[in-house]
């Protein structure tokens, strides 16, 4: 068994999460973001240290080229996760739409962004951009079984599906 632990493949990550509701990847989403600004203000006060360094002209000439490896490395490894981890956002927006869904992005202020443009995109309604997690009202998931069963809005079709 390794001492280190490596992470899944982005394969075996699109895999995994085909089976999540929707709110679960929604909610994964959000906790990768944070992740990633938690790892981008890490980023910037190790960058700041080691120009802090690099500038100090109290140390020897060699250690302010040098700076500190340390960190750098650490900034550098830091980048490696980052890019992971957007990697993975993106398999779990492409997830929300292969389902037939828009994906909606939570602000920090908590309002819902929509990145699949305007409503009516997809023949969703403003009410559906709205909800995220992929969440209906009753109306709306009555009136997208009514259209997927060919019946009309009065349910008069004899075409639709009989019990």
């Amino acid at each position: 068994m390794s001492s280190e632990s490596q992470p899944i493949s982005a394969e075996r990550f699109a895999f995994a999460i085909q089976d999540l509701p929707a709110e679960n990847l929604y909610a994964k989403a959000q906790e990768l973001e944070n992740s990633i600004a938690h790892l981008e203000r890490s980023n910037k006060t190790l960058q700041e240290y080691i120009d802090s360094i690099r500038s100090d002209t109290s140390l020897p000439e060699s250690k302010r080229e040098e700076g500190d490896k340390d960190c750098s490395d650490a900034i550098q490894e830091n980048q490696v996760v980052i890019e992971r981890q957007k990697e993975r956002i993106e398999l779990l927006m492409r997830e929300v739409e292969r389902r037939g869904a828009g994906w909606h992005e939570i602000s920090t202020n908590g309002k819902v962004n929509s990145s699949s443009g305007d409503s009516g995109t997809n023949g969703r309604t403003a009410d559906t951009e709205r909800n995220a997690g992929g969440r209906l009202t009753d109306e709306e998931l009555r009136r997208q079984m009514m259209d997927r069963l060919g019946n009309d809005e009065d349910g008069d079709d004899q075409d639709g599906m009989h019990l």
